[in-house]
């Protein structure tokens, strides 16, 4: 590798970090506002419950999944947008599965970026595994919160 092509690879990982890490800061402060909403109303509206019935608080934490689970559609469309607005991938259909690919980690989409935008894969996949953990620690605090209600009702 000479000097042109390693000062044109630094410059193309630093185009790549500076794009992804501005989609990836988007996306998990979005989650992070998203999901805490979504976990304080499942908290507020158990605590409203007089008398606790476990299918209430099974279909309010359905609720709550469901909710999450739209929040990480929501962050595959816009790494969707972000990919298909800059041109890097020009069939929004294949953005789409390429950007849901990455993002759940899965990798079942072949990698359809262009040359010089390959490591924006790292950034979708690692929004994708942070707000997965997220969700998944909103999910393991509200299941606290129906065992708590359940025992103390019995």
């Amino acid at each position: 590798m000479n000097a042109s092509d390693l000062n044109q690879f630094s410059e193309q990982i630093i185009r790549d970090a500076a794009f992804g890490m501005t989609f990836l800061a988007v996306i998990l402060l979005s989650n992070t506002f998203f999901f805490i909403q979504i976990y304080f109303w499942f908290t507020r509206s158990c605590a409203k419950l007089q008398k606790v019935a476990p299918y209430q608080l099974i279909a309010r934490f359905m609720v709550a999944v469901l909710l999450m689970s739209l929040v990480q559609l929501a962050s595959i469309l816009i790494w969707t947008t972000a990919i298909y607005s800059k041109g890097l991938i020009d069939d929004i259909r294949l953005a789409m599965l390429f950007s849901g690919s990455c993002y759940t980690t899965l990798g079942v989409f072949s990698d359809t970026l262009p040359d010089g935008w390959k490591s924006l894969a790292f950034y979708i996949a690692f929004s994708g595994l942070f707000s997965f953990a997220m969700a998944t620690s909103a999910m393991m605090s509200m299941l606290s919160v129906i065992t708590k209600r359940l025992y103390k009702a019995t």
